[in-house]
């Protein structure tokens, strides 16, 4: 139903986007759960994915790559202190 609605309005690349990325981010807290290192990465070339695994002919293409893995023991970049804005900037109580 949302497929067709989408279709009709003319933005279903747009709202497919969308969609996926709203699975990145439950796919990424899934597999830190597990325990995995997961980076969503953009710049990549798109074509070059699609044509390797034939993903057009098959009625896909690619969006956007995830890589996963473990992070060295001796990452430095993991222990360093995060820079966040206060919670008061970021959230509004309504």
């Amino acid at each position: 139903m949302f497929v067709d609605m989408h279709k009709e309005a003319g933005d279903l690349d747009a709202w497919s986007q969308a969609q996926t990325y709203l699975n990145i981010g439950q796919f990424m807290l899934g597999v830190a759960s597990l325990g995995i290192d997961a980076t969503p990465m953009e710049g990549v070339d798109l074509d070059a994915l699609d044509a390797e695994f034939g993903l057009r002919e098959k009625g896909f293409r690619a969006l956007v790559v995830v890589s996963l893995g473990y992070r060295a023991a001796d990452d430095f970049n993991a222990a360093l202190p995060k820079s966040r804005l206060p919670e008061a900037e970021v959230i509004t109580e309504i």
